[in-house]
């Protein structure tokens, strides 16, 4: 009988072990490839806050919204005027906004929707040059707008204009402004102050109470993302120049670091923060000494174009010219396996 029993043991246990999931796979972190462009290339793409919605566009004209669990779309949108080139989704997941353009007509628009019905609740259209940009507020109450000289600012809910900064020479009348695309926001603990970068190499600090720029710090490159960092008072920028750190206190540049290629765009993960660049490599960095820690070339075909990291910090998404999404995990991102042909034997 303690044979039979010692062998039933023997057997469950076997079972359970052969059930077990093994340590890490390079599988389970390998790289997630969704065609979600038609063919054509995504530019833009989002996650939702609580981390199961992704949002993408770009240029077959669609809005598409993706269940990250079944990795389906689950929504398309109508053919918006021309190109998406950018999407956000509300703090609250309540609202979508998105942008098209192609600056060379009036079919250039901001539009919001309601996430549950997926009804527009308000736009501005027939407007000209490309809608570069669309960001929520960290509360969710107001909708920035940006394009190759304005800064508009929404009311979330309404639509209705609350602010409107410009560069554009005609604009005589108003306050301050970009004098080409906007290419990035950053929004600070202090509801009334953001900051923006451009295309024409400026880093503006905003004051909505004030109605202008506050503080205009000059690079040599043009300028495609930044993030803040030591309680705001440090603004990382990111473009042709590689790494800028400005002091806002000092108004001085703290550090440099160069890049190997244009940094086209990039989102912050945790303690980290991932870019994408021109030689269509995502790469990882540490985002409180901005040391490189790993690059991976060839990330997509055909160009890299857009970027965003999940709630949790987990994930990051990027998307590419052939038309495909890719979700990376972090911990690939840091230490991707080492492919069979490549390993040495000891």
């Amino acid at each position: 009988m303690k044979t039979a029993i010692f062998f039933c043991l023997l057997g469950l246990l076997s079972t359970a072990c052969a059930d077990k999931p093994k340590k890490e796979k390079a599988t389970v972190l390998k790289p997630v490839s969704m065609d979600l462009g038609d063919g054509k290339s995504v530019n833009t793409v989002a996650f939702s806050p609580d981390g199961k919605t992704l949002i993408t566009g770009g240029e077959n004209k669609r809005i598409k919204l993706v269940d990250l669990e079944t990795r389906k779309v689950v929504w398309t949108s109508e053919e918006q005027p021309d190109a998406v080139l950018s999407v956000s989704i509300s703090p609250d997941g309540r609202f979508f906004a998105a942008t098209c353009g192609d600056n060379t007509q009036q079919t250039a628009q901001v539009v919001l929707y309601d996430m549950g019905t997926k009804k527009e609740m308000w736009g501005r259209k027939n407007l000209v040059n490309n809608v570069q940009l669309v960001r929520f507020s960290p509360d969710g109450n107001k909708v920035y707008v940006a394009n190759h000289y304005h800064i508009t600012v929404h009311e979330t809910t309404t639509g209705k204009q609350l602010y409107y900064f410009s560069g554009h020479p005609a604009d005589v009348a108003a306050p301050s402004g970009h004098v080409d695309a906007v290419t990035d926001f950053a929004f600070t603990g202090d509801p009334d102050k953001f900051v923006t970068v451009g295309w024409d190499k400026n880093v503006k600090v905003w004051d909505l109470k004030a109605g202008r720029e506050i503080k205009n710090f000059p690079e040599a490159d043009a300028i495609n993302a930044c993030f803040l960092e030591d309680g705001d008072n440090l603004i990382v920028t990111a473009g042709a120049g590689g790494l800028h750190v400005w002091n806002r206190t000092t108004a001085r540049i703290e550090r440099s670091v160069a890049h190997k290629s244009e940094i086209k765009g990039l989102a912050i993960a945790g303690k980290y923060f991932v870019t994408i660049d021109e030689a269509m490599a995502v790469s990882i960095w540490d985002q409180t000494d901005l040391k490189l820690l790993n690059s991976i070339a060839d990330a997509h075909d055909l160009g890299i174009w857009g970027i965003s990291s999940s709630p949790d910090g987990k994930w990051i998404a990027t998307t590419g010219g052939a038309g495909v999404v890719k979700l990376w995990s972090i911990a690939y991102l840091l230490n991707p396996p080492v492919p069979a042909s490549e390993k040495t034997s000891p």
